[in-house]
């Protein structure tokens, strides 16, 4: 399409919403048939002007992402086909790499890949359940809302998050000024406290000789301290890039007292979501399971939705798989249970998801309501440990001076 000029055009679909976009083609009169063959009125055309190149190579941020979501559902609700509102939204997009993305994946839908393969394949950097959920919307036939579906939540998904990083901020500053201090006084005030009481150092308490050692050490010798602590720095942000450290890390997480439920939440409130979207939809049991269970991070969580579909294909009960494989509550199988009988197993999956959204939002504030006095302690509790070292050390010098 690099032979194409782009166009900017303002046109009335179907049901008379107005719509706006971009479209790429020879001529206007090109661009305007091709609008008219996807059931468009043009009101207005006129050629774009062209998008000002980025000064670096980046791809499409989250809110980003969310707002192409959001243009594309427009669009397809408009009767625009899905290859013009993906042509649409990529010529739009000021992010270099994220056009180049998708206009690969638009490459590969016309080869005839689906939508879900073209974008998790060629447009990676959406969350898994996105692909997923453009699975349930081919499998259905209502991409449009699938995507609008979509786009809520992740940035339902992104509003967590910042107000997780913004209640995160005081904890951190606290824990940045508490090691600032510590070294201060390690590299600073300890050296001083060890010229004061010299080199006879044997009728000293033990911690009081390894603080004043350690703080000499750091005191003479800044450059190795700063390389080491570059160097342990470097290392654990390797490590965290590692994919099996993360998951291993992950799988810890699930089992400690307040990060563990955040994740268990989390967890099963994007999994009943998509589940329950996919049951709304038309999407039969066995296959609404195996598109839901791809949203899941690998855990156990994830581990006991593995044995799900192998179960029902068995012939056992939705609400006996997965209370034999997963920890989801009574309550929660109760319900699933009923749902079953009653034939809206669909309905019941979105209020686990509404119930266990709102207990992760609870359960958040909890975490970060904590982190404030823990970082506070563990700052303490350094200072103080130092603090006394220096103070048993002057008291034994003294106590042998007199």
């Amino acid at each position: 399409m690099t032979d194409q000029l782009t166009f900017q055009y303002e046109a009335a679909g179907r049901d008379g919403r107005m719509v706006k976009g971009m479209i790429g083609a020879a001529d206007e009169a090109v661009a305007m048939r091709r609008l008219a063959a996807d059931g468009l009125t043009v009101v207005r055309i006129r050629p774009a002007a062209a998008p000002k190149a980025e000064g670096r190579e980046r791809g499409l941020k989250t809110a980003e992402r969310v707002l192409v979501l959001r243009q594309m559902a427009l669009m397809l609700e408009a009767g625009v086909s899905l290859l013009e509102a993906l042509d649409t939204v990529a010529q739009g997009m000021q992010a270099r790499k994220g056009r180049r993305q998708f206009q690969a994946a638009i490459a590969a839908l016309r080869r005839g890949e689906s939508l879900g393969d073209a974008l998790e394949e060629h447009a990676p950097g959406f969350p898994d359940y996105v692909y997923a959920m453009a699975r349930v919307g081919e499998a259905s036939g209502r991409i449009a809302e699938v995507l609008k579906e979509a786009a809520e939540q992740m940035a339902y998904e992104d509003r967590l998050q910042r107000d997780f990083a913004n209640a995160m901020t005081y904890p951190a500053f606290l824990c940045f000024a508490g090691v600032a201090a510590v070294g201060f006084i390690f590299t600073q005030v300890v050296p001083r406290f060890g010229a004061m009481i010299g080199d006879d150092r044997e009728n000293i308490p033990a911690m009081s000789r390894w603080v004043l050692q350690a703080g000499e050490f750091a005191n003479a010798n800044l450059g190795v301290v700063a390389v080491t602590a570059a160097l342990v720095i470097a290392a654990i942000v390797l490590i965290v890039k590692n994919a099996a450290f993360r998951e291993r890390a992950y799988t810890v997480a699930h089992g400690l007292p307040v990060v563990g439920p955040v994740i268990q939440s989390r967890e099963i409130a994007s999994w009943a979501r998509l589940t329950a979207f996919a049951l709304n939809n038309g999407v039969p049991l066995l296959s609404a399971a195996a598109l839901s269970r791809a949203a899941v991070p690998i855990g156990p969580f994830r581990q006991g939705l593995d044995l799900l579909e192998s179960d029902l294909k068995a012939g056992m009960t939705l609400d006996a798989s997965l209370g034999a494989h997963t920890r989801l509550e009574a309550m929660d199988l109760s319900l699933l249970r009923a749902g079953q009988k009653s034939g809206a197993v669909g309905a019941m999956f979105g209020f686990m998801a509404d119930n266990y959204e709102a207990r992760l939002r609870d359960r958040m504030k909890r975490m970060t309501s904590l982190l404030e006095p823990m970082a506070i302690a563990a700052i303490s509790i350094v200072v103080g440990f130092v603090a006394l070292s220096l103070v048993l050390a002057l008291s034994s010098v003294y106590e042998g001076v007199v």
